[in-house]
């Protein structure tokens, strides 16, 4: 029996160090921010930049109680951010607030009606960095097509949107290069033509490549290696003026 009370008070013991120590933490001030920002090897967004997005949103947080901080509209001020895929933010043991954030991928840095901007894997706007250059293909279109009012709200992949041709083409074609790591660094430069045609340059050699439209993108990349190792490495990568896959199963050269 005595030792049955004596692990009681033990117990309870323990549960009033937690609670009290539970109380003290959230009546206490903030003690920092500790962030960590995940993503790939292209880097348009650093832990400095999130600290600043979110001092900026939140700038008496550091002298806030804790129990009074706003993890979840922090949460949501960090999504909202264009080179922001999602965010998670959580409190310390020690009071600090935790950032952990994803950054989107950029799959090409377009010029369209007058504007520069980045396109990321997910269809989304994502405007030029001044501090971080981003190694992506450059993209342009000659096609004629009406005025998109608003550049910064574009997101290609909602389906209930009514979205540019080119852009749609040019972000389906981009987004499957950066997917094949066989392909993506391969070409520097990719164009829609007025007809709407899509045309890739390549870093090496002059030969642009005519892809046409995005349907068949896996088969018609298959035939263009096959053509470069068969065709292109033997002749010369100069041998040809354009190689055109439009056509299914055929490749042809133009000389």
């Amino acid at each position: 029996m005595r030792l049955n009370v004596r692990n009681l008070v033990i117990w309870l013991l323990i549960i009033a160090v937690v609670v009290a120590f539970h109380v003290v933490r959230r009546n206490s001030t903030m003690r920092g921010v500790e962030t960590v920002v995940k993503g790939n090897d292209i880097c348009l967004l650093t832990e400095r930049d999130v600290d600043s997005i979110i001092l900026a949103a939140y700038p008496k947080l550091l002298h806030t109680d804790i129990k009074r901080v706003e993890k979840k509209d922090i949460c949501r001020t960090l999504e909202n951010h264009p080179y922001v895929l999602n965010a998670d933010v959580s409190m310390s043991a020690g009071g600090k607030l935790q950032v952990e954030v994803m950054q989107r991928t950029p799959v090409v840095r377009l010029f369209f009606q007058d504007k520069e901007f980045y396109l990321s894997e997910q269809g989304t706007y994502m405007p030029l960095c001044a501090n971080h250059f981003c190694d992506v293909i450059v993209g342009s279109s000659e096609r004629e097509e009406a005025k998109v009012k608003k550049i910064k709200e574009i997101n290609l992949a909602d389906t209930a949107g009514v979205h540019p041709f080119s852009l749609m083409s040019i972000w389906r074609l981009t987004k499957f290069l950066r997917e094949n790591p066989r392909y993506d660094g391969v070409f520097d430069q990719v164009t829609m033509t007025a007809k709407g045609d899509l045309v890739l340059t390549p870093k090496l050699g002059s030969t642009v490549v005519i892809v046409g439209d995005t349907t068949m993108l896996d088969e018609k990349f298959e035939n263009l290696w096959a053509f470069y190792d068969k065709g292109v490495k033997k002749m010369g990568w100069d041998t040809y003026k354009a190689i055109n896959l439009k056509y299914r199963n055929q490749v042809v050269g133009v000389k």
